[in-house]
């Protein structure tokens, strides 16, 4: 099946119509219909929690193939800071580079200074007083998604400044262009990813008209053919480490928040991010600052694409930013500077995703919404999706809609049966 312009699709195929996907889905996005998941590609915040949950590989990661680096003139890889976790505590990062430079990229270009640059720009932008507060990290793609489709009232909370990976592109692209006398154009700058929300933001970008990217592969993919090249030392004038230790905790929920003086600051992840997003709706949390957001129960090191366990990823990146000691802090008034001359800024405004309303007009919504709230008495509430609706209210809704049927509750078959049988048995005797 040809994936969609998405970090994720289903292959039907594959699927077996477990249910496990739609009970997944934290957005309700996931129905199971003739034998097999689709997904509402509107309610969709490619948090990939469907990939996590599917055990048979119906829910796969739409990632670059590597033959997309032919295309290319000049590649280079950039890793997610999460790759450094990957391999153990006592794999420096230098040697991983060097290892991505073996497994078919020209080049490779770590981002850690530039995750500290933007702890310090955040910092400055927060403590210059730009309200609505709290402002919310647009870190976690799929966090930015949430608000779009479940938050939208939250939209203006949202830090408008751009995500490391892309300021380090946009960087890296002109760089090499002029160093190489190559077209842009001609130059492959590709990420390699922890999760399927990254994948969508370089395929389907929200703040920026294109992403600098020109595709990403996953940790999981790439992990063997680094494995083996890691077996092979790398020369020692490669294993220089010019890491920054604060960028490198960004691997993890709560390293961004690290890098900031601000000590405001709070760090949700995984279900808690729900649960502090309705509370921020209803007016609490306010007195905070920033607030860090993963979909990811640990960050990034606990993404879907990965290959080592988050526990041991978490202490790996703790051991290897430890290893590289002190740095020196990059340059606030430097910061300051560019954020007053909107270098971190995103180019476009963050605005609501339009899901599909239950009617064409108000009088129709309205109506249908009546029809609704009549339909959920009549259902048994137990939200168990063997309907195909990850719960009541939902196949309540694709009722209203004309997408599904009472009939299609196992519950309401059952009862029906009985009735039928009952006076099956009435006419007999």
């Amino acid at each position: 099946m040809t994936p969609t312009a998405k970090g994720h699709f289903i292959e039907p195929a594959n699927c077996i119509a477990c249910m496990a996907c739609t009970r997944a889905c934290p957005t309700r996005a996931i129905r199971v219909r003739d034998g097999h998941a689709r997904i509402r590609y509107e309610l969709c915040i490619d948090c990939g929690a469907c990939v996590r949950a599917c055990q048979y590989g119906a829910a796969r990661a739409a990632t670059t193939p590597p033959s997309h680096l032919d295309r290319f003139e000049y590649t280079v890889a950039v890793p997610s800071m999460t790759l450094y976790a990957q391999f153990g505590r006592d794999v420096v990062p230098s040697r991983i580079l060097h290892a991505l430079t073996q497994v078919g990229f020209d080049s490779a270009y770590d981002i850690s200074w530039t995750c500290e640059m933007l702890a310090g720009a955040t910092d400055a932008y927060v403590n210059e007083g730009r309200g609505p507060w709290p402002k919310i990290s647009v870190t976690c793609p799929a966090v930015v998604r949430l608000v779009q489709v479940r938050y939208p009232g939250l939209i203006p909370n949202l830090l408008p400044i751009e995500t490391p990976r892309e300021v380090a592109g946009r960087l890296l692209r002109r760089r090499l262009s002029a160093e190489l006398g190559l077209a842009p154009g001609a130059i492959g700058i590709f990420f390699i990813t922890p999760c399927t929300a990254i994948m969508d933001s370089i395929l389907s970008p929200v703040g920026l008209q294109q992403s600098y990217f020109d595709g990403a592969l996953s940790i999981a993919e790439i992990y063997g053919p680094l494995l083996r090249a890691l077996e092979v030392a790398p020369p020692a004038d490669t294993l220089v480490d010019e890491i920054s230790p604060r960028g490198l905790l960004w691997a993890m929920a709560g390293g961004e928040t690290a890098g900031m003086r601000n000590s405001n600051t709070m760090t949700v992840k995984g279900p808690d991010v729900q649960y502090v997003f309705d509370r921020l709706e209803a007016g609490t949390f306010q007195s905070v600052d920033f607030i860090e957001a993963y979909i990811c129960p640990d960050g990034c090191i606990s993404g879907g694409l990965t290959v080592e366990r988050r526990c041991a990823a978490q202490r790996n990146v703790q051991h290897i930013a430890k290893g590289l000691g002190a740095s020196p802090a990059v340059g606030e008034e430097r910061i300051r500077r560019l954020l007053r001359e909107d270098f971190f800024a995103t180019e476009e405004e963050f605005k609501a995703r339009p899901v599909q309303p239950l009617g064409r007009d108000l009088r129709e919504a309205v109506a249908r919404q009546k029809e609704l709230e009549a339909l959920l008495p009549q259902l048994p509430g137990k939200n168990c999706a063997a309907c195909g609706a990850p719960d009541c209210a939902t196949l309540a809704e694709d009722v209203v809609r004309g997408e599904a049927s009472l009939a299609d509750c196992v519950f309401l078959k059952i009862e029906r049966l009985e009735g039928d049988l009952r006076a099956q048995e009435g006419r007999v005797s």
